[in-house]
């Protein structure tokens, strides 16, 4: 059933006439510029690295060469050696020889990339990234595709794609995992849940959706992923057997006790706790406040879910308040907001939008891209916790706008 806000209402005066220079056609025209730049610099970077050797410049991929070698490692001596540091270092050393990464991720997703080593490292690093950008635009050809018959321009000048490409991460695929879920919920909940079951291979950025089904009352949705979920860890324990999971969650507590405390990590993490920690903040007054944050932003969320809200209005606070209560979060899980941003867009075209709403989402359409500079520009912080905040707050006033309207 849709929710009573579903009513497209007549358009204010400032929606009505849109900003001269925020045209569709101006849109694609600056998207498509940012386009060639990003591919130059993509170009230039691997240019740098592989033609020239310049020692100063990273492999691209660096996040897939993990991947990578846990898939070499499973293959040749057990899945549970995929958590065996010292075998991982040693694998990765002709890869990346100066820097180190453990495999943190559940059994899950082993499963999942399991087959990778298969290929050569550069051929298996061009099918997953070809994969991902297939599995994204996917999802935004169902969400934009009847905008504008040039919506591809900006999904792929999309900076939140281009950090996850050079990075090498899976961040297209749980976007499309939860995006496809949050699409689904009110068409196909069987769907939906089997969705929200792909997420076990980075589950903490599932985190909010039992939230969210136990509060918008869709049990079926609710059924069908506890029950693909549990089909999700069954298949992984047959295949790697139960040893797989202790070997897991002892890399994992390694992990938390050195990566995810390291300054030089954090600085390109886009949470409270890491802006915090960066700039000098002990970890418990760090963690105290993002967890404050974390609760007021689970709270707005819960409100938002138990009144009935737009599908977009939904599905774009559980983005927002998934993307503010991770501990840890790094820039190119920042990916996961072309989901609001996509569906805020159509929102705004069906509703009608302010200009400093429509400044926001280009704020945020560009949050990824200032994630990454703190690694490359010394003493930048992080912005994109309060863009996150603000982004959250435009949603709750669209909600209750929304709601006024319909009661009145």
């Amino acid at each position: 059933m849709p929710a009573a806000t579903d009513t497209p209402k007549t358009a204010s005066l400032d929606s009505a006439t849109p900003a001269r220079w925020l045209t569709p056609g101006r849109i694609c025209l600056y998207a498509a510029t940012l386009l060639v730049l990003e591919c130059v610099v993509v170009a230039a970077w691997w240019y740098g690295h592989s033609v020239i050797a310049n020692p100063s410049v990273p492999r691209l991929g660096w996040d897939f060469v993990v991947y990578w070698c846990a898939s070499g490692l499973a293959q040749m001596h057990g899945a549970v050696a995929a958590y065996d540091w010292e075998l991982l270092r040693v694998a990765k050393t002709p890869l990346l020889p100066n820097t180190f990464g453990p495999f943190a991720y559940p059994p899950t997703f082993l499963l999942m990339i399991y087959p990778l080593a298969a290929l050569p490292f550069s051929m298996a690093l061009v099918l997953f990234a070809l994969t991902g950008i297939a599995l994204y635009l996917g999802y935004l050809r169902a969400v934009v595709g009847n905008l504008h018959r040039y919506w591809i321009v900006p999904a792929l000048a999309f900076p939140g794609v281009w950090t996850t490409l050079i990075s090498g991460q899976n961040s297209l695929y749980t976007l499309a995992a939860a995006g496809g879920a949050l699409w689904l919920m009110r068409r196909h909940p069987v769907a939906a849940g089997a969705c929200i079951a792909l997420l076990c291979v980075k589950p903490q950025l599932g985190v909010l959706f039992p939230l969210m089904l136990l509060c918008e009352r869709r049990w079926t949705a609710m059924a069908a992923a506890a029950g693909c979920s549990a089909l999700f860890v069954g298949l992984t324990v047959m295949a790697f057997g139960v040893d797989i999971y202790p070997a897991f969650l002892h890399s994992l507590a390694m992990f938390r006790e050195t990566v995810a405390v390291n300054i030089d990590t954090l600085r390109g993490a886009p949470t409270v706790f890491g802006v915090l920690y960066v700039a000098g903040a002990s970890i418990p007054l760090a963690n105290g406040v993002h967890a404050a944050v974390a609760l007021c932003a689970i709270a707005t969320c819960v409100w938002v879910w138990c009144t009935k809200p737009r599908l977009a209005l939904s599905a774009s606070a559980l983005v927002v308040g998934t993307l503010l209560t991770q501990p840890y979060l790094i820039y190119y899980d920042l990916a996961w907001l072309a989901i609001p941003v996509a569906l805020l867009c159509v929102d705004m075209i069906r509703f009608g939008s302010r200009g400093w709403e429509r400044l926001l989402l280009i704020v945020t359409w560009f949050a990824p891209m200032q994630g990454l500079s703190p690694f490359f520009i010394d003493h930048v912080p992080q912005l994109a916790p309060l863009v996150l905040v603000c982004l959250l707050g435009l949603i709750v006033l669209r909600h209750q706008a929304a709601r006024s309207a319909a009661q009145s």
